[in-house]
C-alpha cells in the first residue's frame, strides 16, 4: 500500500495519496523512529532523514525568574536552589524587592513592576491573582501579605524534591549505580544512531 501511494503521489501528483501514506506511517507502532523518518523522506522524495531536528519541550512557563525580576542566575545572587531548606527559601522570598513606588504600606503599587507578581503568574490561581491586582493597586494589602501565597506555593513544590534528595544523599551507592546504568543505556542509543549515520553516508568499518 505504501509503495502504491508513493507512486501515485510522485508520478501523478495525487496529494490525497500523500496524506494517506503519511497517515499509514503514523499508524505504525512497530517500526523505529529512524525507519519512520526514512520512509517519510523516501515518500516525499526528499531523501533519508537520519537525524530529525529536535523540538523544544516546554512547560507553560519556560523559565522561572530570579528573585529580583532578572533571569535567575547564581552570579546575580537571585536564586532559589532546589535543595535550599524551607527556612532559607522563606528568608529569600520575604526579602524580595517589590514595586519601588510602594515606599509605605499605604502607597498603592503596580504589580507589573514587581518581581513578586512574576511568581504569582507561575504559581497562583486566578482568584489569588485578582486579589493581588486589586490589593496592590489600592494599597489594600502589604507586600509581605502579597508574598505569602507565593512562598507557600514554592515551599510545597520544593518539599517532595527535598525528601527525594535526602534519600539519595544517604545512599551514594545507589546514586553511583543509577549513573552507571544511565551511561550504558546512553551508549547503546548512541551506537544505534552512529550505525544509522554511517550506513546513510556509505561508511563501513571493518
Amino acid at each position: 500500500m505504501y509503495h502504491e501511494l508513493r507512486k501515485a503521489y510522485q508520478e501523478q501528483g495525487d496529494v490525497e495519496s500523500l496524506n494517506k501514506a503519511r497517515a499509514l506511517l503514523d499508524a505504525q507502532h512497530n517500526i523505529s523512529l529512524g525507519d519512520r523518518e526514512r520512509l517519510f523522506g523516501f515518500l516525499e522524495g526528499s531523501g533519508r532523514i537520519i537525524l530529525p531536528e529536535p523540538k523544544a519541550l516546554l512547560t507553560p512557563a519556560s523559565k522561572v525568574p530570579g528573585l529580583d525580576g532578572r533571569k535567575m542566575s547564581k552570579s546575580y545572587g537571585n536564586t532559589i536552589f532546589l535543595r535550599d531548606d524551607p527556612v532559607e527559601i522563606e528568608r529569600k522570598m520575604r526579602t524580595m524587592p517589590t514595586d519601588p513606588a510602594r515606599v509605605r504600606r499605604t502607597d498603592p503599587g503596580d504589580p507589573e513592576k514587581c518581581p513578586v507578581w512574576q511568581f504569582h503568574q507561575l504559581y497562583s490561581a486566578d482568584d489569588t491573582k485578582k486579589w493581588v491586582q486589586e490589593g496592590c493597586k489600592t494599597a489594600g494589602i502589604g507586600c509581605i501579605e502579597c508574598k505569602r501565597p507565593v512562598i507557600d506555593a514554592v515551599l510545597a513544590e520544593q518539599r517532595p524534591i527535598l525528601e527525594r534528595a535526602k534519600e539519595f544523599t544517604e545512599d551514594p551507592k545507589t546514586v553511583r549505580s543509577i549513573v552507571a546504568n544511565g551511561c550504558e543505556e546512553a551508549r547503546a542509543v548512541a551506537r544505534e544512531t552512529l550505525d544509522e549515520v554511517r550506513l546513510a553516508m556509505g561508511l563501513a568499518y571493518r
